[in-house]
């Protein structure tokens, strides 16, 4: 079943029809486990990057569409708009997130892994789904980039860049070739 979800959730993210829409709104505006850190119950105590990834999730979660798109990088929100293109995961009442390890790769790159917890309401059965997002620090602060998540167990995980929006439609049509 959690593979089934990770499934979905990607699917989710990158959905498009009239453009992508996922989170509450109707369009953007303008490998850890990660159990151990800030989940929604606590804000993150710094401004650093968990703080960013923090800030996008609790937007997504709750739906707040402006808040999920302050949190990207500006080369993502002006080419994610182009094509009117929303990544987040899905505004839900009944999930919640935890926000995991941050590890630096370069000074101004960091990658933050994190899980998203659906909770079916009448079963309280949870659905995770485990995601690591890419972050560099603009003038802003620290800014999400893409992320990337393990789609299927045992595969490298699925890179989404969302400063690229075109490879990421392309990576839409391979996953949805390998389910099929």
């Amino acid at each position: 079943m959690r593979r089934h979800f990770a499934v979905v959730c990607l699917a989710g993210l990158l959905a498009v029809g009239m453009g992508l829409v996922i989170g509450c709104g109707q369009s953007p505006s303008g490998d850890s486990n990660g159990d151990t850190d800030k989940s929604t119950s606590a804000a993150p105590a710094s401004s650093g990057p968990e703080a960013a990834v923090h800030a996008f999730l609790e937007g997504a979660r709750s739906g707040n569409d402006e808040g999920v798109t302050s949190m990207l990088t500006a080369k993502a929100r002006t080419e994610l708009a182009k094509r009117e293109i929303w990544v987040a995961p899905k505004c839900s009442d009944t999930a919640r997130f935890v926000v995991g390890q941050v590890q630096y790769p370069q000074p101004s790159i960091a990658h933050v892994a994190s899980r998203w917890i659906e909770v079916d309401p009448s079963t309280g059965e949870e659905y995770p789904a485990d995601m690591t997002w890419v972050l560099r620090k603009e003038v802003e602060g620290w800014r999400i980039g893409g992320m990337a998540m393990s789609v299927f167990e045992g595969e490298p995980p699925l890179l989404l860049n969302f400063e690229d929006p075109d490879d990421m439609l392309a990576q839409k049509q391979q996953l949805q070739a390998e389910i099929a």
